[in-house]
């Protein structure tokens, strides 16, 4: 795998997820797709803390992804070697910008698993190299599922500028998220994050009073580290 000279960028907005049904009728989302999102890490959330995310698909997307997270603007992390060898994506969202290196290998189980040192055996050689070159270091004995999400999805063609918009909502025991996102080419990231928030204040649909990546905000609230 070779990473390429840029990175293409994702954009996210957090709507208010009691808004849903409007949003969907709003910008002309189609047939919805289900599945279960599981993560991984420890009570403290470890990896996390070291920008690791540790997912798990099942659905219309059965997968295992390891993904690296670097803030934009952290000078302490060394990037080069993973720009080197690892594909790289850049998410745009209202907390900032963050450069995403991952590595997914298909994976399709009746049962995601529970502890750690099941998922650390099922790592591709490419994602034990990613977690080896971002020199991360956890007890993968006290890595855990920590998170097992309804995910919904749906997708519109139908709204000028963007290309696609993906609207996906996860749900959980104690709470809920909603992302409308739309993936555009390297350095587009700022300009098409001001079109989507344009289009959602053009319709009228309100946004979360929290912005971010919403995998971390939901794993925060789900170890009671923010609340929900």
């Amino acid at each position: 795998m070779h990473a390429a000279d840029e990175c293409p960028v994702e954009v996210k907005l957090l709507l208010s997820p009691p808004t849903v049904h409007t949003v969907i009728a709003s910008l002309r989302f189609g047939k919805e797709i289900a599945g279960r999102v599981y993560f991984f890490d420890t009570d403290a959330l470890d990896l996390l803390r070291q920008g690791v995310i540790v997912r798990v698909r099942q659905g219309a997307d059965n997968d295992l992804t390891v993904k690296v997270r670097v803030p934009g603007g952290d000078q302490q992390a060394d990037t080069g070697r993973l720009r080197e060898h690892f594909p790289c994506a850049i998410d745009q969202t209202g907390a900032g910008e963050d450069t995403d290196y991952s590595v997914r290998r298909k994976f399709k189980v009746l049962q995601a698993p529970d502890m750690g040192s099941d998922i650390i055996s099922l790592l591709s050689p490419p994602q034990q190299r990613l977690l080896q070159d971002a020199r991360v270091s956890t007890e993968w004995g006290q890595v855990k599922r920590i998170a097992d999400i309804r995910a919904t999805k749906w997708e519109s063609t139908a709204q000028s500028p963007f290309r696609k918009l993906v609207l996906e909502l996860w749900e959980w025991p104690t709470g809920s998220i909603l992302e409308l996102s739309t993936k555009v080419g390297p350095h587009a990231g700022p300009s098409a994050y001001a079109e989507l928030q344009r289009l959602v204040a053009l319709k009228g649909l309100p946004l979360s009073e929290r912005q971010g990546t919403k995998t971390s905000i939901v794993l925060k609230a789900l170890t009671h580290q923010v609340s929900p």
